[in-house]
């Protein structure tokens, strides 16, 4: 029988809200102004912050797309599952999600530091647009078709 591969940070005990307070201390080493937490339900779904950004302050949005990694905890599970057990589940699927957040955020500052990149080009998915939707949902809702084709060597 094949074993099942843990998923990157799965075994953390650390709490999604310490996670999130965690992000948001690189942040603001990156240069975030200002932070914002987003909840639902009474719990974190997200963060918000502004950073100067060409002598504009621009507004970014990252989510913690929790539920993708619920249905991987759940799929590996047999047998019935009672609603404690759920919840058991959609908490540990919660700190996953946060922490792996906060490593892809920590990798995108060492890049920062040494000068591979600038805060608002690894973050520049997360920007809002006027209407409301990060960057990358825009181009994704318009089937990427805001980039032009290269054109074909004649």
């Amino acid at each position: 029988m094949p074993q099942k591969r843990t998923l990157f940070m799965e075994t953390t005990e650390v709490p999604a809200e310490r996670t999130a307070a965690d992000i948001s201390s690189v942040l603001i080493q990156s240069g975030a102004s200002q932070i914002a937490t987003d909840y639902e339900q009474g719990k974190i779904t997200g963060l918000r912050w502004s950073m100067r950004v060409c002598g504009r302050d621009l507004l970014f949005a990252m989510p913690a797309r929790v539920e993708p990694i619920y249905e991987i905890l759940r799929k590996r599970r047999s047998g019935p599952m009672f609603d404690a057990d759920k919840e058991k589940l959609r908490a540990k699927a919660a700190r996953v999600a946060w922490r792996q957040l906060l490593r892809w955020t920590q990798a995108q500052m060492a890049m920062i530091e040494c000068g591979m990149a600038e805060p608002s080009e690894v973050f520049l998915p997360y920007l809002q647009t006027p209407g409301g939707q990060s960057l990358f949902e825009a181009f994704k809702g318009s089937e990427f078709k805001m980039i032009a084709a290269p054109e074909r060597p004649q």
